[in-house]
């Protein structure tokens, strides 16, 4: 094995121009937290968790019942399909 001061060079030139460029790219792909979208799917899941625990324990027909649906229609509209909001809530 032959130690060449050109070969050792190289090396640390590869380095030094190639672990900066390696940290900026890497840190540009990582994830930075949680996006506007994702805080007001969190968001809206949180305010329907209750109603849709009600929602899902209740009986049929009852007043609890219909104050969940009430809740996920003022959050979602009439005529939901209360029981996949639920299954997404709930997820």
């Amino acid at each position: 094995m032959d130690f060449n001061l050109n070969q050792c060079v190289r090396s640390a030139v590869v380095l030094v121009v190639g672990l900066p460029i390696t940290i900026g790219v890497a840190s540009s792909v990582m994830p930075k937290g949680e996006t506007q979208a994702q805080r007001i799917i969190n968001n809206t899941k949180g305010d329907l968790t209750e109603a849709c625990l009600q929602y899902a324990l209740s009986k049929s027909d009852t007043k609890m019942e219909r104050g969940a649906k009430t809740t996920i229609d003022e959050a979602f509209g009439d005529g939901s399909n209360y029981r996949e909001v639920c299954n997404w809530v709930l997820s």
